[in-house]
């Protein structure tokens, strides 16, 4: 068999992928990473391995690597949607022929890099949101990631749904139009119907289109505004609000290290409550340095078998 001779961590989210490469035995030493879209599950396997497989060239091209054969890498994946059963098995046999492999829900990997692999809590929030826990004898609690649209509360595209019903209520006239109506509006046109002049029907044509990363695209007009909206400042405080809820489900206790991630979590920080603010840590790495503890736990778990009698 092949010698392993390359660790990649795969943070795969609903917004976006990143990839981070590192040699097997310096897992501390990042060669070089790289991004691409996001590759959600919910989008089918085979886009997300697209996706993945050309990050993982460009990750290799940005540290003037010459891409070795697949058997020689290592993979970790955090992925959102791997909790849904038959999309994960779709995932798993559409997977090259690595030397080492484990995948995860993104959340996992979240947690794995907060705590470097220590028990403690996360939240996740960014596209969607999730909360996972594990405690010092390995048990495992998760809150939310439910999914787009019912679950995934305080998430960009939760607060992207309020946002655009917030536009529709002020295009009707049934509440005030402020500046974060108008951001949300330009974006929406922007995206599909730059030539339409109608608002309304520049909506509608977005609205046909749009899944859970367009509507978490409208949390950036959301964030933008707090300050001079009441409308997008109601949004972000139901949002943490939100998050709230799910650390006091995560960890009755709060006895966990607590850690808040993702590209959201340091807009709604400052709208928790006291309580929970203080009981938050800064987390040591990201989801892909999580991924990449994965990686290591699939190169260590396959030397085992190899040398087991």
């Amino acid at each position: 068999m092949a010698s392993i001779d390359y660790l990649l961590g795969v943070d795969g989210g609903g917004t976006k992928t990143l990839v981070r490469l590192t040699r097997a035995e310096r897992r501390a030493q990042v060669l070089a990473q790289a991004s691409g879209p996001g590759s959600a599950l919910r989008n089918g396997a085979g886009p997300a391995w697209d996706i993945i497989g050309a990050a993982i060239g460009q990750a290799f091209s940005n540290a003037g690597l010459t891409l070795p054969p697949v058997s020689q890498l290592a993979v970790g994946i955090g992925i959102a949607g791997y909790n849904v059963e038959q999309w994960a098995a779709d995932f798993r046999a559409g997977a090259p022929a690595f030397g080492a492999l484990e995948i995860a829900n993104d959340g996992v990997a979240t947690l794995l890099g907060a705590h470097d692999g220590r028990p403690g809590a996360v939240i996740a929030v960014g596209t969607g949101t999730i909360g996972i826990a594990v405690d010092g004898a390995g048990r495992q609690r998760v809150v939310d990631g439910w999914g787009f649209p019912t679950g995934d509360d305080g998430s960009g595209a939760w607060m992207g749904m309020r946002a655009v019903h917030h536009a529709q209520q002020a295009l009707d006239g049934r509440s005030t139009r402020g500046p974060m109506t108008d951001a949300v509006l330009a974006l929406c046109r922007e995206e599909v119907a730059k030539d339409k002049q109608d608002e309304r029907e520049a909506l509608l044509d977005w609205l046909a289109l749009a899944d859970q990363a367009a509507f978490a695209r409208l949390a950036r007009p959301v964030v933008a505004h707090a300050a001079d909206d009441t409308a997008a400042r109601s949004i972000l405080q139901g949002a943490a609000a939100e998050l709230t809820l799910m650390a006091d489900a995560l960890d009755p206790t709060q006895r966990l290290p607590l850690a808040l991630s993702g590209g959201l979590a340091a807009a709604l920080q400052p709208y928790l409550d006291t309580r929970l603010r203080q009981r938050i840590v800064p987390a040591r790495a990201d989801a892909a340095d999580g991924a990449l503890l994965l990686a290591q736990r699939a190169m260590n778990s396959l030397s085992t078998r190899e040398t087991t009698p």
